[in-house]
């Protein structure tokens, strides 16, 4: 009972404890997101701010490559209208090109082409035709300058370029407005053609690019940037069109003239009461910076709401894990008793000391194969399971010791391979090699006194001389087809395929073949045994045809799955007996019929030994249209 008691205390105590740790990690969590909502704001307005300041300080850089572009549109039109008018008079060429610029207007209708001669005389002014013909060198700006003369020196000097002065705005008070204008000489008419721009109007577009830009940025699931001017009027956001400053809300109200006072002051953060949706009253965070010269305030905003659901959210997790373990706490005390604690205690002591020895056994064994010492162990099951384990140490002993001597039969074996395929290709093939030669000398020098039975003899023993170089060649190919390891590279098989059917164009050509490829895949193989392989097969195809049928051989490649290629070389040939489809592929077993001229029975063997070497293997199908050959790659 007392133990009980104590138990249920403790209980009470751990559940407190729980409690205020949970608050104040609710706290925690409730500043960590606050400040990482701040940060996160700033950043974004940041952001922003620095887009409108790049996009503000570009403005004269785009006036000029618009007006550039206008200016280049017109000189292409001159030039078109002066190509296609030849032979008319200058008057009248003037007059074409006049009326052809006059009409054309940009930028929403506000941009037009003027021009003028070398003289300053005004050839162009849509806005006021009746100074067309007039002199107006002599033309000043708002501020004293001399627009027209100023313009001639431009051109005189450079060619063109672009000129700022100031200019009387149509629709706006007073004649002290910033204009850019781009002026270029023609030299077939001796014109200077130009256009204008007003600083003012160039901002305006810059200013709805950027509103439209903004109005479509989002953060945080439903986040969102908006822009309102200082008289209160929403430019971007939710609010668009609307006044808060004239709001029913007066919430909506207050925060907006927070918004406003921390925008004229520079940039900040603003904590105010938003009205939701549902027209209940949330808490929200915003940061705001001001454009003075535009009269505008960017900001970006987060509530509170989503981190207060968070923290409900998780006490209620705690409420019902504290629950669930108070339950099984009274369980517990039932079935705990000092007696079964101590026995628990020393049995658990035992078996990690035991644990601990196995652990420390089985990591020695992993790095040098001795048996484990079992006269330490104290439990009947980590006995047994010592000494299976001893078990397989000394069977790994064995198969180790079998693996090395195997090991050293196979590298002797590969030796004497390799030296007789040396005697092969030096030693056996010179004697051949005179004995074919000097057969053919004699038959070049007697020949013409032989009967035709005796040069018939000469040429068997040329051939056969010929056909045993030829197995020997095939041997020695067989012997080091795999010598030189498993050298893979990343090849494209499509390519690899082209240089060998490159390499047969000329048997290709005398046999009239067709050759046809699907696509194939890029597979990590070894491209020489590869080479040899698609080689061997296609060549096989040729010399075995049909000899009453145009030779086809259609290769092609289909996945299997894990890596696995399966690659199929069809023909339309004599095929193969059913009792050769399995012998073909041993060394010097060959299929071909009588008076068909037979290969040296290495080819299909070498074939597989390079298809066994990439982990794949190798097979024939054969019906009376032809021969199938399939194999597997694992690339």
């Amino acid at each position: 009972m007392v133990a009980g008691m104590g138990l249920v205390l403790l209980c009470l105590i751990w559940a407190a404890v729980e409690f205020v740790e949970f608050n104040r990690r609710s706290g925690d969590l409730r500043d960590a997101q606050q400040h990482s909502n701040r940060v996160y704001l700033k950043r974004m307005i940041d952001d922003v701010m620095e887009t409108i300041a790049f996009e503000r300080h570009r403005t004269e850089a785009r006036v000029e490559a618009s007006l550039r572009g206008r200016v280049d549109e017109a000189e292409a039109i001159i030039g078109n209208l002066l190509k296609t008018q030849q032979g008319k008079s200058r008057a009248e060429l003037e007059s074409i090109v006049r009326e052809t610029l006059r009409p054309i207007r940009f930028n929403n209708g506000r941009g037009y082409y003027f021009a003028f001669d070398l003289n300053g005389i005004e050839k162009l002014f849509p806005l006021r035709p009746q100074l067309e013909g007039t002199n107006m060198l002599g033309q000043t700006g708002a501020r004293g300058e001399f627009v027209v003369y100023d313009m001639l020196q431009l051109v005189q000097k450079n060619g063109g370029g672009l000129y700022r002065y100031y200019w009387a705005q149509p629709g706006k008070p007073g004649n002290d407005h910033l204009k850019f204008a781009y002026v270029r000489l023609i030299p077939d008419l001796n014109w200077v053609v130009g256009t204008g721009e007003y600083v003012e109007d160039m901002e305006a577009d810059i200013k709805a690019e950027l509103l439209e830009r903004i109005g479509h940025m989002r953060f945080d699931q439903d986040g969102y940037i908006f822009v309102s001017q200082w008289d209160g009027l929403s430019l971007v956001g939710s609010l668009k069109g609307t006044n808060s400053l004239q709001s029913p809300h007066q919430g909506v109200r207050d925060g907006t003239i927070q918004l406003i006072a921390t925008a004229k002051a520079g940039s900040g953060l603003v904590t105010y009461s938003m009205t939701d949706f549902k027209g209940g009253s949330v808490e929200k965070t915003s940061y705001v910076a001001g454009i003075p010269d535009w009269q505008w305030f960017v900001g970006a905003g987060m509530t509170h709401d989503r981190t207060e659901a968070e923290i409900t959210r998780q006490r209620q997790i705690l409420v019902q894990g504290l629950g669930i373990k108070a339950v099984m706490a009274l369980l517990a005390t039932v079935l705990i008793g000092a007696v079964a604690l101590l026995i628990m205690r020393r049995t658990s002591r035992r078996t990690a000391m035991d644990a601990q020895s196995l652990t420390r056994a089985m990591a020695e064994a992993a790095d040098s194969p001795h048996p484990i010492d079992t006269t330490a162990l104290r439990f009947a099951e980590h006995h047994g399971f010592a000494l299976s384990a001893n078990q397989l140490i000394i069977r790994r002993q064995q198969v180790e010791k079998q693996l090395l001597d195997r090991t050293a039969q196979l590298e002797q074996t590969n030796a004497d391979l390799e030296r007789f395929a040396y005697v092969a290709s030096h030693d056996l093939q010179e004697p051949l090699r005179t004995i074919g030669l000097f057969l053919q000398l004699l038959k070049r020098r007697v020949g013409d006194t032989l009967d035709a039975e005796s040069r018939e003899y000469i040429d068997f023993a040329v051939g056969g001389a010929d056909r045993m170089r030829n197995n020997i060649q095939g041997l020695l190919a067989y012997s080091r087809s795999t010598h030189h390891g498993d050298e893979r590279v990343q090849t494209d098989m499509d390519a690899l395929l082209a240089r060998v059917i490159g390499d047969l164009s000329a048997t290709i050509a005398a046999t009239g073949a067709h050759i046809e490829a699907a696509a194939l895949p890029v597979l990590r193989i070894n491209p020489d045994q590869m080479s040899a392989l698609f080689q061997n097969l296609i060549s096989n195809a040729l010399r075995y045809r049909h000899p009453e049928q145009t030779p086809e051989v259609k290769i092609s490649a289909v996945s299997r799955g894990d890596g696995v290629w399966e690659f199929a070389v069809a023909d339309n040939g004599i095929g193969v007996p059913d009792d050769y489809r399995t012998a073909i592929f041993e060394p010097f077993r060959r299929f071909h019929p009588p008076g068909m001229e037979g290969g040296s029975g290495i080819g299909l063997a070498l074939c597989r030994r390079v298809v066994e070497a990439h982990e794949g293997k190798i097979w024939v199908d054969a019906d009376a249209s032809g021969s199938t050959f399939r194999f597997t790659i694992n690339g």
